[in-house]
């Protein structure tokens, strides 16, 4: 398995580019099919900041940067695995339902985010596809009741997906000045071509510098941590700008289980404990997405008190 040799330092493995490069790409399949056709009418209608790509979209965290994009001014693109975000549409506020380009399509595969950022018109990709438990417990710990593929490994879901969006991204889309850098007080003349935004949302617990104390969570950091040393590279060249939020417990208050669990991380912050980050709600985390978008300026690894002052900038 992928992640295994991932995990073992004395196992040695090509560079993060090449094993993408030589990725089997798997049975030819359709690619990225639009789930509900009242998108296709309004596409392009409300928005006045152009496309956004969210991957994940459908998730507990992908499904608010969605609604959080929409009101922003983007038109929203989301790929999933599911298609239609779960539960009742009607939970939706302002028709965020209809107003959505759902699409279904397996990100592994890396025509199916090429294939929609091809149709053009996208500024910017926001990556929220994750798996906390590479099996159908998951269903208990994701926020949206997700079940993995059979034989899901956090290589797959985290890394392979999240570069195949990066490298597409980086081709395909066309970033345009923010008003936060742009316009005012101008020499006059011409604009430089500004690196396509990405936004992938990773983990606090990537910053340990320590072996986490379980298997299955240190080959989950082992991804997303080489997805950050690749989005470091590829903003570095100028080929994206990269921001990687780091969130440690993303909770909404409707629900009211994660609570304790909640409190527990709220009270290790405050009592310092170290590699104990403060807990994010999930529209603090979706907002910080969406602003990391627009701001022009922010890149690298972002932790709770960067989300939170991205989000008031909102």
């Amino acid at each position: 398995m992928s992640v295994a040799a991932l995990a073992n330092p004395r196992v040695a493995r090509p560079a993060l580019s090449e094993r993408v490069a030589k990725r089997p790409m798997g049975a030819p399949r359709q690619l990225a099919l639009r789930v509900n056709n009242a998108a296709r009418d309004t596409a392009g209608s409300g928005g006045t900041k152009g496309k956004l790509l969210v991957l994940g979209g459908t998730g507990f965290i992908g499904s608010k940067i969605c609604e959080r994009a929409l009101s922003s001014g983007y038109d929203v693109v989301s790929i999933s695995r599911r298609g239609d975000p779960p539960g009742d549409p009607h939970r939706y506020p302002d028709g965020v339902w209809n107003r959505v380009d759902w699409r279904k399509g397996d990100c592994v595969q890396p025509d199916t985010i090429a294939t929609v950022l091809g149709e053009g018109g996208f500024v910017a990709c926001i990556h929220a596809v994750g798996m906390l438990l590479a099996s159908d417990i998951n269903a208990l710990a994701s926020g949206s009741g997700s079940k993995p593929s059979p034989g899901a490994t956090y290589d797959d879901v985290t890394r392979v997906t999240a570069l195949n969006a990066a490298d597409a991204a980086a081709r395909l889309c066309t970033a345009v000045p923010n008003a936060d850098t742009a316009g005012g007080g101008g020499t006059g003349g011409t604009t430089s071509k500004a690196p396509v935004p990405f936004v992938f949302v990773s983990a606090a617990e990537a910053r340990w510098t320590f072996k986490a104390p379980v298997a299955w969570l240190e080959d989950y950091l082992i991804a997303k941590r080489a997805v950050e040393a690749r989005l470091r590279e590829m903003t570095d060249a100028g080929e994206v700008r990269a921001a990687c939020l780091r969130p440690s417990l993303v909770y909404c208050l409707d629900k009211p289980a994660a609570m304790p669990a909640v409190g527990a991380f709220y009270l290790g912050n405050l009592l310092g404990l170290p590699f104990v980050d403060r807990p994010v709600t999930v529209d603090t985390l979706a907002s910080a997405a969406v602003r990391c978008v627009e701001d022009g300026r922010s890149t690298g690894a972002l932790d709770y008190r960067e989300m939170e002052r991205l989000a008031r900038e909102l």
